[in-house]
C-alpha cells in the first residue's frame, strides 16, 4: 500500500494530487474521443487541447510540475500508434 502523503508532511500534497487527477481526466477524455467511445463537447475539447498543446493542458501542467510539451507530444504518438 502507498503512503499517505499526509502522513508524510509534504506541503501541498493533496493539491498536487488535485492537479494529477485533472490532468489524468483530460487525457482520459482525449483518450476516449479518439478511440470514439465518447463524443461529447469536453473530450472534444480535450482532444484539441492536447493535439496542440493548448492552455488547459499548459495550466494543469504549471500545477502538477509535468512539462506539457511532453504530455502533448506522448499522447500524440499514443493516437498515431493507434491509427
Amino acid at each position: 500500500m502507498a503512503p499517505d502523503l499526509w502522513e508524510l508532511g509534504e506541503t501541498g500534497a493533496g493539491e498536487r494530487r488535485l492537479w494529477r487527477a485533472a490532468l489524468a481526466l483530460i487525457v482520459d477524455d482525449a483518450r476516449r474521443y479518439w478511440q470514439g467511445t465518447r463524443q461529447d463537447t469536453q473530450a472534444e475539447q480535450a482532444f484539441d487541447d492536447l493535439m496542440r498543446c493548448g492552455p488547459m493542458v499548459r495550466h494543469v501542467c504549471e500545477f502538477t510540475g509535468h512539462d506539457p510539451e511532453w504530455i502533448c507530444q506522448g499522447f500524440i504518438r499514443w493516437c498515431e500508434s493507434m491509427a
